[in-house]
């Protein structure tokens, strides 16, 4: 079959260079545009054939040869079906005749995985875009094929190490799953431990107390000066060891979620005022002025005893932290969202760094404290879990050297209406 022609459109007309050009123009050779636009087909990387109606093979460029492994005189002598895989072969001379009555440039099979076979019968991925073009002869159909086969390797590579990726993450989370049972098993474990430890403790403490209490009293006969210090001593540390203990129980029953708040209405400045006798004995101690500068005079609903415990323990942990002679007092808002009470003093402050760490349990600030490391560091975690438990919000504002603001709150909210 003889090697056909191309058929070029005539190229446009360039004018005569010169001051006495003329406005006529000359035309570049045929021949010159004809092997011009030869090296542009074959130096394109894709393969590129022309066919006509009936499928056969009439144009292909040097990657046509390359990717299906043909001469150029072999694939002048096959029709487009030849490159196409066999098991497909039979249904394409429809998807052609389809494409002749309604050409137009697109893409072919859009988003399908589209394969051609080479003269030794392997297949090779590829992405084809077709073009009519009308000539003298009728209409021809003008196939870009695209070899794809290095991007499908780079594609699988990439599907083989997601795959490994997303196995490893699955192995790591049902690993970190497990080791999070563990975990919820061991705080439970520890927590119902820390219960049973505190309720056993307690009992003999108890004891401990109430009989030195007795004695303290005289009732079985006088005490010298000596045993009177004595029995000051065993009262005061008991008396510790037991709110350490409580404590202990306290937090052990919010981990596990089984603290319970008895709420109901009582009279807030009555409950704040006892507190205050309670605390006066440590600030005397000390010579630091107490004072209550709260208004609000309402009943609130809340557990009574939670409220007291909360303000217990910011009143004391004020006291404790503020230097002898030094003022500690409470104020109290009526805000639109609930009661805000604030707990205030002239003590050593906290560092800004340290504000948030302080409602952790078990951490204690060293270096504005000055060695004052009393109790367990579970006070204020206590108190931030009764406090939200309430529904409410607690934060602290400080400065080293300038004091300490505890400010919480607690919504005004009656019993539901039956």
């Amino acid at each position: 079959m003889p090697d056909p022609k191309l058929v070029f459109p005539k190229p446009a007309a360039i004018p005569e260079k010169g001051a006495n050009a003329s406005l006529e123009s000359k035309s570049i050779p045929e021949t010159i545009a004809e092997k011009r636009f030869r090296n542009l087909l074959e130096a394109a990387p894709d393969a590129i054939l022309e066919v006509d109606s009936s499928g056969r093979i009439m144009l292909a460029n040097e990657s046509a040869e390359k990717i299906f492994g043909y001469t150029r005189e072999e694939l002048y002598s096959l029709t487009v079906e030849d490159l196409v895989p066999a098991a497909m072969r039979s249904g394409h001379s429809r998807h052609r005749d389809s494409y002749v009555s309604s050409p137009q440039v697109r893409p072919m099979g859009s988003g399908l995985d589209l394969q051609a076979q080479r003269k030794d019968g392997s297949l090779i991925p590829v992405e084809i875009s077709l073009s009519p073009n009308r000539v003298d002869e009728g209409l021809r159909v003008i196939a870009v094929v695209r070899d794809i086969s290095a991007r499908k390797q780079i594609e699988q590579r990439l599907r083989a190490i997601q795959e490994q990726f997303n196995a490893e993450l699955a192995t790591k989370n049902e690993l970190l799953e497990a080791r999070n049972r563990d975990v919820e098993q061991a705080n439970r474990l520890k927590s119902e431990f820390l219960a049973s430890m505190s309720h056993e403790l307690r009992t003999p403490l108890h004891t401990i107390i109430g009989f030195t209490e007795l004695m303290a009293e005289e009732v079985e006969g006088t005490l010298n000066d000596k045993q009177k210090r004595f029995l000051g001593h065993v009262l005061q540390d008991s008396r510790h060891l037991l709110q350490l203990i409580n404590e202990i129980l306290d937090i052990s029953k919010i981990e596990a979620g089984k603290l319970e708040l008895n709420v109901g209405t009582f009279d807030f400045a009555t409950c704040l005022d006892e507190v205050m006798a309670g605390i006066h004995q440590q600030a005397a101690a000390k010579q630091i002025h107490l004072e209550n500068k709260t208004t609000f005079r309402d009943p609130v609903y809340a557990d009574r005893l939670r409220i007291k415990e909360i303000l217990y323990n910011l009143l004391s942990n004020a006291v404790k932290f503020t230097p002898n002679g030094g003022s500690v007092w409470v104020e109290s808002r009526t805000l639109d969202h609930g009661l805000e009470i604030s707990v205030c003093d002239t003590g050593m402050g906290i560092a800004e760094s340290d504000q948030e760490s302080i409602f952790d349990k078990f951490y204690q600030v060293g270096s504005t404290t000055k060695g004052t490391r009393e109790g367990t560091g579970l006070g204020l975690p206590i108190t931030k879990k009764l406090v939200e438990l309430h529904g409410g919000k607690i934060h602290v504002a400080s400065k080293p050297g300038q004091g300490s603001r505890f400010t919480f709150t607690l919504p005004l909210l009656g019993p539901p209406s039956l």
